[in-house]
């Protein structure tokens, strides 16, 4: 089967090399240029890659260098073209349902920046900012290594593993100032079913209001064996529609428990709630002796029912009291016309283990009386 699989593979590398041969080009080196990308594709192998981008291989060499219109190509080829698969987005292939999502309706921006050292090309492909995340995709050439980060061995200097060349180290992302652009949940890591590509995503920035709507990053991406790191200037835009921005000023009390909801910002990609609070975690009768709340969560249900997930985690110790909680929440499937903000705590027992369900799922503690509606406009 797999011989005959490879056999396939050939045949289909073939009738794209020949079929580009055939087409006329406005500019001569267009060819060459697409037999190289075809060449650089079978020195990566794997059917997994072939049955995604191979046939699509010659049609993002053509984009890669302009626009070529209808009149330079016959309508045999164009019907060729037109049965064969795009060459897809890294953001598609996240498991970041908003940034799929943007991807796929065409809200991302495509740098297409590139840098070459002793055989190795990093490139910045794609770029996504909505004023409450950045996200940022590379691609790598010129390393048979099918892994693109090397393992970190200290988090807190960034150095890794350098024992293999070409892998690469944790990317820095500084504003012109040279100050960071953020820290906390930002992650990296080989994107599903696209082999040499890396995604990026802040999804904790500082102080983005400063920011405005289109501002200059500075990325530095370090590479093993290779003594200077990948340097790009990359210039950001915030995504202009879509965007929704309110300062409800709104929550509720129970006892000496009390939270409101200060900022709530929805964007195509994603959601972020902003809450403040003061006096003690409510516990429920359950959450005595041995037993107690964590801190209070924030559950987002829309008028459909929908939950909103969220990465956010939680404290160690029980009943601890945040004053502000700054949550990132995935979108809605549909733009809502009300979002209940739902409080709910955890248990913990002494040995500060949440208390699971027969599912293994952390039992969940939601205060009806502390939950709050807000109107989306």
């Amino acid at each position: 089967m797999e011989k005959w699989q490879n056999q396939i593979e050939k045949q289909m590398l073939e009738h794209i090399r020949s079929s580009v041969g055939r087409v006329e080009l406005p500019v001569d080196s267009y060819n060459e240029q697409i037999m190289n990308r075809i060449e650089h594709l079978e020195t990566r192998g794997g059917s997994k890659l072939l049955k995604k981008t191979l046939a699509a291989a010659s049609i993002a060499a053509l984009i890669g260098l302009g626009t070529i219109t209808a009149g330079f190509i016959s309508p045999a080829w164009a019907d060729t073209l037109s049965q064969l698969p795009v060459f897809s987005s890294i953001f598609k292939h996240t498991e970041n349902p908003g940034l799929k999502l943007a991807a796929e309706q065409g809200l991302t921006t495509s740098p297409n920046m590139s840098v070459t050292k002793d055989g190795v090309t990093l490139s910045v492909t794609e770029v996504f900012y909505d004023g409450i995340q950045l996200a940022i995709g590379f691609e790598r050439a010129g390393v048979a290594d099918k892994r693109m980060l090397a393992e970190i061995t200290d988090y807190k200097t960034r150095e890794f593993d350098q024992s293999t060349k070409g892998l690469l180290g944790l990317p820095e992302v500084t504003l012109e100032s040279g100050e960071p652009m953020g820290f906390g949940s930002s992650s990296t890591g080989d994107v599903q079913g696209q082999p040499n590509t890396l995604l990026l995503e802040m999804r904790e920035l500082w102080d983005t209001s400063a920011l405005g709507d289109e501002f200059k990053v500075n990325i530095s991406v370090p590479v093993a064996q290779i003594a200077e790191p990948f340097k790009f200037q990359v210039t950001v835009k915030k995504l202009a529609e879509g965007i929704i921005n309110l300062t409800p000023g709104q929550g509720a009390s129970k006892d000496s428990f009390h939270y409101k909801v200060k900022s709530l910002d929805i964007t195509p990609a994603a959601m972020r709630l902003v809450v403040t609070s003061e006096g003690e975690v409510p516990a429920s009768p359950e959450q005595t002796g041995e037993y107690g709340p964590t801190a209070v969560f924030y559950e987002l249900v829309d008028d459909a029912g929908n939950v909103a997930t969220s990465g956010q985690g939680y404290a160690m110790m029980k009943a601890v009291q945040h004053p502000i909680v700054d949550s990132l929440y995935n979108i809605f499937p549909q733009k809502p016309k009300t979002i209940t903000v739902k409080p709910y705590t955890m248990t913990l027992d002494n040995e500060l283990k949440l208390l699971l369900d027969a599912n293994g799922k952390p039992v969940r503690t939601y205060h009806k009386d502390l939950e709050s509606t807000i109107v989306i406009p």
